[in-house]
């Protein structure tokens, strides 16, 4: 088991229209729930990062 996961956001994570496919959030809700904390990476600032980490990941 991975205890992190570091992600890029910018054409990794992230489809063409800036989305974060439900398979992909799927994985990463699985991860966490085996207590591995996940990171997500971007060259861009924090404030762009945070619209993704806003807790709305419910499946």
């Amino acid at each position: 088991m991975y205890k992190l996961v570091a992600i890029d956001l910018d054409g990794t994570l992230l489809n063409s229209n800036g989305e974060i496919s439900n398979e992909n959030k799927n994985s990463i809700l699985e991860a966490t729930k085996n207590g591995t904390m996940v990171v997500l990476s971007s060259r861009k600032n924090a404030k762009f990062r945070k619209k993704y980490c806003n807790g709305n990941w419910s499946r």
